[in-house]
């Protein structure tokens, strides 16, 4: 088992552990953590750790997810270390979670062809600035990228 004054810092571990296998044993057991104390973590949180879960392929998941791993290997570095284009990139990229953030916490009820022009127009400024490659792949696939996101936003009804 963890130590006691570890296991606070556990929490957030376990917690991720859970919303990607569903199973609160598992993740307590994998990180050292009691069932007991990870299941007193989740109640405290109430329905939390079970919506992060429902929303866990949700593209502003994902985008939560790239934020905090690449905070933390930008905190890892020593101070003056990371370049300013990083530090740019990264403050657009907290901009969007707080936005998708926002729009989750709405519901349904958002416009999702704005949202993901939005983000599209997002994702050509950071391929123009850090992969001209990775642009040009856009641009060839662009077509057929946009008719699959036109015919799922109809198979699911109106947005």
């Amino acid at each position: 088992m963890a130590a006691k004054g570890a296991k606070a810092e556990l929490e957030t571990v376990v917690r991720q552990s859970y919303i990607e296998t569903g199973n609160l044993t598992l993740a307590a057991e994998t990180h050292g953590v009691s069932r007991q104390t990870a299941s007193e973590w989740k109640r405290r949180a109430g329905d939390e750790w079970d919506k992060a879960r429902e929303r866990k392929a949700s593209f502003g998941l994902r985008m939560e997810a790239l934020l905090d791993r690449e905070l933390k290997y930008a905190e890892s570095r020593l101070a003056g270390a990371v370049e300013g284009g990083t530090l740019d990139n990264l403050s657009k990229l907290g901009a969007l979670v707080v936005k998708f953030l926002a729009i989750e916490s709405q519901g349904s009820g958002y416009d999702r062809a704005k949202v993901f022009l939005e983000n599209l127009q997002w994702i050509v400024s950071w391929l123009r600035e850090n992969d001209p490659e990775g642009l040009k792949v856009l641009a060839t696939d662009f077509d057929a990228m946009t008719m699959q996101f036109k015919t799922e936003l109809m198979n699911n009804g109106p947005a």
